[in-house]
């Protein structure tokens, strides 16, 4: 109870911040197919960036719940994440591209792969991952990140251009640890990223296929 605490507090001292300063938020509806099921938004102020999502409107409200997350130049990183199933939060230490400390509450919700022994390096955490899927020029380059359960690579497939629209192909993996969303374990996704280039490079959306199901990311702003 006292780390689900601390965790909380931590993420919501660090969103003070970055409300508090000239934080640039950039917003995404998530869909799939013509139902928009919530949003997401990124946002970073000085050395922290942070990432919340709300899902309010997911078929029978299944998935419904929200997720917040922090990164702070590298070194921390912490999540809470809410819904009608379960509640999970966690905190993650790196030093040098390595996990150093983890955190999880409940206890019940941590993996082989919150032994800091078996994770993989180099990595960063997942806030910091998406910064730089959204800030990339040209296609992003290969990414290894660490959520506090398992560890996840982005590798680029194929880029392809059209006017002021660039496609990136990529495939994105599970290599170590549980996959997502229980009993799914899902631990591979087509990814495509779309950016407008006929300016200076802009996401405009992110799609993701696994399962079956496409869901899809279009920015509001």
């Amino acid at each position: 109870m006292f780390a689900q605490f601390f965790t909380v507090k931590r993420v919501a001292v660090v969103a003070f911040v970055l409300a508090s300063g000239a934080a640039h938020a950039q917003s995404f509806a998530i869909s799939l197919g013509d139902r928009v099921l919530g949003t997401l938004t990124y946002e970073e102020s000085g050395g922290a960036a942070k990432i919340s999502s709300t899902m309010d409107n997911t078929p029978l409200g299944v998935f419904n719940g929200s997720f917040v997350a922090v990164s702070r130049g590298g070194v921390s990183y912490e999540s809470a994440s809410r819904s009608s199933r379960k509640a999970r939060d966690i905190a993650v230490d790196f030093a040098g591209g390595q996990a150093t400390k983890v955190v999880i509450s409940p206890e019940n919700e941590r993996t082989d792969l919150s032994d800091i022994a078996k994770v993989p390096s180099p990595v960063v955490d997942p806030v910091a991952a998406l910064g730089q899927l959204i800030g990339a020029r040209g296609c992003p380059r290969t990414l290894r990140f660490y959520d506090g359960r398992r560890a996840i690579a982005i590798v680029p497939v194929s880029e392809a251009q059209t006017g002021g629209e660039l496609i990136c192909e990529m495939a994105y993996s599970v290599t170590h640890g549980p996959g997502h969303l229980s009993p799914l374990y899902i631990k591979s996704v087509d990814v495509r990223l779309t950016y407008d280039v006929s300016g200076s490079q802009r996401m405009t959306a992110m799609q993701f296929g696994a399962a079956g199901f496409d869901v899809r990311l279009t920015r509001q702003n």
